[in-house]
């Protein structure tokens, strides 16, 4: 996948890590062209039901008292088994679109455990994604480019919440209980915290490019008449 493109026609890296797939899910729409503005759609691509790399994903932080946990995953694969897309035109040239997604994965995790005193400790481990099922609204316009599309995000959910497992959870417990002695820490509810974490979204505005390379010509030529952007 190439970069995604900013507001200002610059790609940008770090939004481009965070929603590959989501923009992909979201830009294909096949249909018949047709005079008047189309109908509601509800599709289903077989070619999007991969793996992704999905490395420098980032999540939000968990906190807890005077306790909270910074968590980054440098490297992780994400599988999309199989989704589900609505598109409903809004008549303003913009698109009111549903995804329905199950997904699976795993990767490197690493939390940062400070607390108000500055006390920090650090905890690596594989986290596993079990298969679960992720639905998302949002509103997008696309425009078509040279080798393929643009797909700005007009308004997205601030956060996606996805269930992990991972043995971080019992360990940042008995890290916080020990550092507690000293600190007078509260960590009830670390545990139950991390295994359901909140993964940002980006900002309204953003910019993502779809190559024309990742559809077949038939998925490309079905977009096209469908956006009637050609």
């Amino acid at each position: 996948m190439r970069d995604a493109r900013s507001s200002a026609g610059r790609r940008s890296q770090g939004a481009r890590g965070r929603l590959v797939p989501l923009a992909l899910l979201l830009a294909l729409a096949p249909g018949a062209g047709a005079a008047e503005p189309p109908e509601p759609g509800f599709f289903q691509f077989e070619s999007l039901n991969r793996s992704y790399r999905m490395d420098d994903s980032e999540v939000a932080p968990v906190r807890q008292g005077p306790v909270t946990i910074h968590l980054a995953s440098p490297r992780n694969t994400l599988v999309i088994r199989s989704h589900s897309l609505t598109l409903r035109p809004l008549g303003d040239g913009s698109y009111r679109a549903s995804v329905g997604v199950e997904l699976m994965g795993s990767g490197d995790l690493t939390a940062d455990l400070v607390t108000a005193a500055g006390t920090s400790s650090r905890l690596e481990d594989l986290v596993v994604l079990p298969r679960q099922r992720v639905a998302l609204d949002g509103r997008v316009r696309f425009e078509r480019v040279a080798d393929g599309w643009d797909v700005t995000a007009l308004s997205l959910p601030p956060k996606i919440e996805l269930d992990i497992q991972s043995r971080l959870a019992g360990s940042l417990v008995t890290l916080c209980d020990q550092m507690a002695v000293f600190l007078g820490l509260d960590c009830s509810g670390i545990g139950r915290s991390l295994s359901r974490v909140d993964v940002p979204l980006p900002e309204p505005g953003s910019v993502f490019f779809l190559p024309e390379a990742e559809l077949s010509p038939e998925e490309a030529a079905a977009f096209d008449r469908y956006l009637r952007l050609r």
